[in-house]
């Protein structure tokens, strides 16, 4: 947060490289689509930037960026209609842990390992290439040899896989 006092931009990008793809994961829980999560984070991340809201946060960034995609999911939900207001009531995600111990953290990369070694291969390299080694679409999906849509087609079958599975939260908790 100190960052945005000095040089508002590289905080800006620091932040968005910091919680892009685990604020995407995270709203996944909620809309069951990678594509929509993307563009929620994404307007929740400019709303952030364009208003200035880093000024005037009391809690935590952290908190606050998780709360605010939480909503962002619950409103579009509710305008599209997906949910109504008894389904919204009590919905609870598990936001992932602020700070694992050593011991906890490889353990959480070991379960993940194993959870995405289930995976059919080609959803497994598209996990790995987007979302463990942080590459952008276009790139993953040229080293993978596939288009665009197809490797966003998988990401969202793995997410899902994940999450029937009961890892998506696992997933979580080993982003950075």
């Amino acid at each position: 947060m100190e960052l945005f006092g000095i040089d508002e931009e590289m905080a800006f990008r620091r932040l968005f490289d910091r919680y892009y793809m685990s604020l995407c994961i995270y709203s996944v829980q909620l809309t069951d689509s990678f594509e929509l999560s993307e563009d929620l984070v994404q307007d929740v991340l400019l709303r952030f930037w364009e208003k200035r809201i880093f000024e005037n946060i009391s809690i935590s960034l952290r908190s606050y960026l998780y709360t605010a995609v939480r909503n962002e999911a619950l409103q579009f939900l509710r305008r599209e209609r997906m949910l109504s207001t008894e389904q919204l009531t009590g919905v609870e995600l598990n936001i992932p842990e602020e700070e694992y111990s050593e011991a906890e953290l490889h353990e959480l990369k070991e379960r993940l390992k194993t959870a995405l070694e289930k995976l059919p291969p080609q959803e497994y390299l598209v996990v790995k290439s987007v979302i463990l080694e942080n590459r952008k679409y276009k790139e993953a999906a040229e080293l993978l040899g596939i288009s665009v849509n197809t490797l966003k087609t998988h990401l969202s079958r793995a997410l899902k896989h994940l999450r029937k599975q009961g890892n998506l939260r696992l997933l979580l908790g080993c982003m950075p």
